[in-house]
């Protein structure tokens, strides 16, 4: 039982980690020539702004949550270490008995 535990805690570890590394692999490779503004802006005090640029500005895009994806490797361990626990307990085992 303790094999399959083990082993179902690497694959959800596995399986888990691909959203991040998925993510990474995005930040590194990406070949975009337009410089990312990361700042506060500000309309010209006085000057009336159109819609258009509001939506360019628009506070509910984010950059991907690190946090959260980094916890999805540990959530799949969890997982299968849930999984291989009830598996074991029901009598699957990884070899046969004789």
């Amino acid at each position: 039982m303790r094999r399959l535990i083990l082993l179902l805690i690497v694959l959800g570890l596995v399986v888990g980690a691909l959203p991040l590394l998925w993510e990474l692999a995005q930040q590194t490779t990406s070949n975009s020539s337009e410089v990312m503004y990361d700042g506060v802006y500000e309309p010209l005090p006085g000057v009336p702004m159109s819609h258009e640029p509001q939506s360019l500005f628009d506070p509910s895009f984010r950059d991907p949550d690190w946090f959260v994806l980094a916890v999805f490797p540990l959530f799949g361990a969890m997982i299968g270490a849930a999984i291989g626990f009830i598996l074991g307990t029901r009598g699957f085992a990884l070899t046969r008995k004789s």
